[in-house]
């Protein structure tokens, strides 16, 4: 079976008016086409598996609970069941492949489905012959997957089913590799008969195919295969290296009170050089992977490590730079190791490797994230689809910079030289170090950023002989270097600490540099028997002797030129005792010979002694270099053996010999909010500064000759951040930190009554605006008694925290509440607010009642009511919830006079017609509230005759409330069962 992109179609006719067109001008056009789609997926996109074909074995009992979640079933079920889930995937010729379900029509299928649940297989023989599934003549044994589904559609096209078997009866299921294949060839064209032949054509067919092939028949086909996956095997070899790869971290030199000699301080740097094996290890298999050079002059890559970082190769006065050396490899080492898995990138992909299939896996192949999946077709993207496409050229630079920098490493000796770099960065980043020869082949591989914009020679170093002619390379610190976070120092090893001192001090003097210097010894340098030391002496005799011995040694062209700048340095530290001496001619001596005496009372450079050092400071680390704000350290043996043999920094400035200093506060934390606090200092009149990383903040206050620290006056910016403190400018250890208190709105909603009339509330929401409302903790005091917590809410869609609470309420009765809010974060500083007083009244039957208008009459217009008789004598009674309310309704209309009371409706002037109208006064309403025996605020009117000569049914009665009526009738007993407030009406 042939690929479609092995021959790839460039061109296509385009087709005149009746013109007649052949087979070949129609499929030139149809190839051109796809061609150019399937070239567009592999080249543009990528190829491999785009997402999903995750699988497992299951029971069918368990299937609905797989489609949820694929992950391996530990059920007693039987496991009959392969569970694929749907996917997407690229093959190299630019097919696209999914799942698939077939339809009626054997072309039609559906791809809307999650997972394929197969329980069926069968032998399989590729009638095509792939060459992928072939070594040599032989098909490795393939097994075909089937569904249920499947097997019933082949059966209704009269397919033989018969040997398909179940998935139960496999033996070593899990060790099965499961492989997508889709299986396309050409049905031969049928000759067609009579004149037509539109329907006719060869048939392109592409049928997927579900398989499983033993993991050792895929193994083999990878190494002896007719057809080698060459994609897959590169990108499994990374994953494979990647998992063999040993960890490697570099040991630190952590100096201690016992270390007293340059020989024992040379085995702490020593005993932090352990990994030269694993290292060998590690990167010589890179090294395979990668096809890297590695050219020690016919040393093996151990050999050469060996010799370099030996605990026995070593000069005593370099063993530093060494350890340094092996840093630097131990990060580019590491830094490799981090792009390895970064390589999923293809620019142009092999069409033969996996042209029709993709591998998914094993069955119950792991797919959790981060973990390697063997015999699965990752997903190779195009470079156009993806920032990792340089990663390739990244390892390649840094895998040859660890050679050439094994190469490229040297003993050098020259002047002290302070070089800006950085601390927190990549080794590419920082300033090429000193003991490394700068030639164009390291420039070329030092960074990545630089050599791929033509810029490697703006690198910084101590060497620039090979750097950029600009002046700001030729000498970056007369420039700005706030992008600099680190100054490397280097050499001074090895010459008198005098000297080293006094180098450094020049240099940072005239670059205005921001660090100290200081000198520990490992020992005091005195003689065993404990007699005073001789002051130092220095006679013309032994300058003459030291001089010929320096020029003796500049005059040879061999011999050791450390040892003869070692010398002129001595001889230059002998000569500037001359400066501070007092001259005396001992007796018995004759008067050509002087002998000088260093006054020993005078001392320029203040030492102190490693062991005392450490018990009273911490932090000693071996950098190279010092942080801006910092104290750079030497070492020395003694001062008899006054050379530096090693440099270690401290982030802070330190420790010059003066009269101690301390300083004490009374808590190491504070809120923003809080009161300035007094500072106990000694001594009592010093001058106490305030730091932030090197940076001087305005935290110190004087009152009444005393300093306080106001928490008040630290800006945000350095919240929750650690200050330091000096007296005098030396450091001491108290420390502080001030944390930012919250910060926030709090609004008062309108308040909302209650519905029940009976039991008034009202409920009140109470908005929270601000930053980082999520994070703080909230406590309220309603002012009703009434307190909540409540502890980092999520704020809603608007960005705020509402908190509501329902007041209880006296009916008719107004009350004042006092909220409080209290707000904290996870500093322990919180923040009070007291919120505008709240004035809430409790709605009562009184509002409602108060408006109730009750007309009481007798009206012929009204038309009749029952018992229609004039009245001629009638009083009547009105009563609410069983209780008289108003008495001696008069309705008397024996005479065309008015009685007490009465009136005409309508404005009539005369007539049998009486009317009566009250209205219900609060205070009446309030006791007829109260004698609701239910609570439900409900009141039942009724009329009653008060006179002796009553017809029932002569009072036409009507109700108003807030001027709408409730009731108009002829009452009969309890005529009215209303909630006056709400309306409602019992039946």
């Amino acid at each position: 079976m042939n690929a479609k992109l092995d021959n790839v179609t460039t061109q296509y006719r385009k087709f005149n008016e009746n013109q007649v067109l052949t087979d070949g001008q129609l499929n030139e056009f149809i190839n051109y086409f796809e061609d150019q789609d399937r070239l567009s997926r592999t080249l543009l996109s990528g190829v491999g598996i785009v997402c999903g074909f995750k699988s497992t074995i299951t029971s069918s009992s368990l299937v609905p609970d797989v489609m949820e979640k694929i992950a391996p079933q530990k059920a007693e079920n039987a496991l009959d069941t392969i569970v694929i889930t749907q996917g997407a995937g690229v093959t190299t010729d630019g097919d696209l492949i999914t799942l698939r379900t077939g339809k009626e029509k054997s072309s039609d299928v559906t791809i809307d489905f999650d997972t394929k649940n197969y329980r069926y297989f069968r032998e399989y023989k590729d009638k095509v012959r792939y060459d992928h599934f072939r070594i040599g003549e032989e098909q490795i044994p393939l097994l075909e997957l089937a569904t249920e589904d499947e097997l019933k559609q082949m059966e209704v096209k009269g397919l033989d089913t018969g040997s398909f078997k179940d998935i139960k009866t496999l033996e070593k299921l899990n060790e099965k590799i499961i492989i997508l294949y889709l299986e396309s060839y050409s049905n031969d064209e049928t000759p067609c008969e009579d004149a037509d032949c539109d329907n006719t054509g060869a048939e392109q067919v592409s049928d997927l195919k579900v398989l499983l092939a033993d993991f050792q028949s895929v193994s083999d086909l990878m190494t002896s295969g007719n057809a080698k996956d060459t994609l897959y095997k590169i990108h499994n070899s990374y994953e494979e290296l990647f998992d063999r790869l040993p960890n490697i971290e570099a040991k630190r030199v952590i100096l201690d009170p016992k270390v007293e000699t340059a020989d024992q301080l040379k085995r702490k740097f020593r005993n932090a050089m352990d990994s030269v094996s694993k290292l060998s290890d590690g990167f010589g298999a890179i090294a395979d992977t990668f096809k890297i050079d590695l050219n020690f002059s016919g040393l093996s890559l151990f050999n050469k490590l060996n010799t370099l970082l030996s605990a026995s190769s070593p000069r005593l006065d370099d063993f530093q730079y060494r350890y340094d050396l092996l840093k630097d490899l131990i990060d580019t080492y590491n830094e490799i190791k981090g792009l390895i898995l970064n390589l999923n990138v293809e620019c142009c992909p092999t069409i033969a490797s996996f042209p029709k299939h993709l591998m998914l896996g094993y069955v119950v192949g792991t797919m959790e994230l981060g973990e390697y999946a063997a015999f699965r077709h990752g997903f190779y993207h195009s470079s156009i689809t993806t920032q990792d496409d340089e990663n390739y050229e990244r390892l390649m630079l840094l895998a040859n910079r660890f050679v050439q920098k094994i190469n490229g490493f040297q003993s050098y000796i020259g002047p002290v030289k302070i070089t800006p770099s950085n601390l927190y960065v990549r080794l590419g980043e920082k300033a090429i170090p000193y003991y490394y020869n700068v030639d164009k082949p390291l420039l070329d591989k030092w960074n990545f950023e630089k050599t791929k914009t033509d810029r490697e020679t703006y690198n910084l170093s101590y060497h620039t002989a090979n750097l950029s002619s600009e002046d700001y390379v030729q000498n970056p610190l007369n420039y700005n270097i706030d992008n600099n976070d680190f100054y490397r120092i280097e050499g001074h090893l090895g010459l008198p600490y005098e000297t080293a001192v006094q180098n450094i001090n020049d240099l940072k003097v005239k670059y205005g540099l921001a660090f100290d210097v200081s000198v520990l010894l490992l020992n005091d340098g005195k003689k065993t028997d404990d007699e005073p030391e001789e002051p130092r002496k220095v006679s013309i005799e032994e300058l003459r002797n030291k001089l010929l011995s320096i020029s003796n040694d500049i005059s040879k062209e061999t011999g050791d030129p450390k040892n003869a700048l070692l010398n002129l340095s001595k001889l230059d530290s002998d000569l500037k005792l001359l400066n501070k001496a007092k001259f005396e001619t001992p007796s018995g001596t004759s008067d050509d010979v002087t002998i000088v005496k260093e006054d020993p009372r005078k001392e320029e450079i203040s030492t102190e002694l490693l062991s005392d050092f450490l018990e009273r400071k911490s932090g000693l680390e071996h950098l190279s270099g010092v942080e801006p704000g910092g104290t750079f350290v030497l070492i020395a043996e003694s001062k008899a053996n006054n050379q530096v043999i090693a440099d270690f920094s401290l982030p802070y400035l330190c420790c010059s010999k003066k009269d101690p200093v301390f300083l004490s506060l009374p808590s190491g934390k504070l809120c923003q909010n809080e009161k300035p606090v007094l500072m106990t200092i000694v001594p009592l009149d010093g001058q106490v500064k305030a730091f932030v990383n090197g940076t001087e903040i305005s935290a110190i206050t004087q009152t009444g000759g005393q300093s306080y620290f106001d928490p008040a006056l630290v800006g945000a910016a350095y919240l929750g951040q650690t200050i330091t403190f000096t007296v005098n400018d030396d450091p001491v250890d108290t420390q502080m930190i001030v944390n930012e208190v919250p910060n926030v709105t709090v609004t008062t909603g309108t308040p909302v009554n209650g519905e029940n009339p009976t039991n008034p509330t009202a409920t009140v929401t109470f908005t929270v605006s601000g930053n980082n409302l999520g994070n703080l903790d909230y406590s309220w005091n309603f002012g009703d008694g009434q307190l909540v917590t409540v502890t980092k809410p999520a704020p809603d869609a608007n960005g705020v925290v509402n908190q509501s609470h329902t007041y209880n309420l006296v009916a008719g009765q107004e009350d004042t509440f006092n909220p409080i809010l209290s707000v904290s974060n996870g500093s322990e500083c919180s923040t009070q607010y007291t919120i505008s007083p709240i004035k809430l009244k409790g709605q009562s039957l009184v509002q409602c009642l108060s408006s109730l208008e009750i007309t009481v009459q007798y009206n012929e217009s009204l038309g009749p009511c029952p018992g229609n008789h004039r009245c001629n004598s009638a009083k009547f009674n009105l009563m609410a919830n069983g209780v008289y309310r108003i008495g001696g309704v008069n309705l008397n209309n024996a005479s065309e006079t008015l009685e007490n009371g009465q009136l005409r409706p309508n404005g009539e002037l005369r007539g049998p017609n009486r009317i009566n109208t009250f209205f219900l006064s609060p205070t009446d309403a309030q006791s007829i509230a109260a004698t609701d025996l239910n609570g439900e605020g409900f009141i039942s009117f009724s009329l009653v005759c008060a006179d002796n000569s009553c017809h029932d049914g002569v009072a036409w009665t009507t109700l108003k409330l807030g001027g709408v009526v409730i009731y108009d009738g002829c009452p009969r007993n309890n005529f009215l069962t209303i909630n006056p407030c709400t309306g409602e009406v019992k039946p």
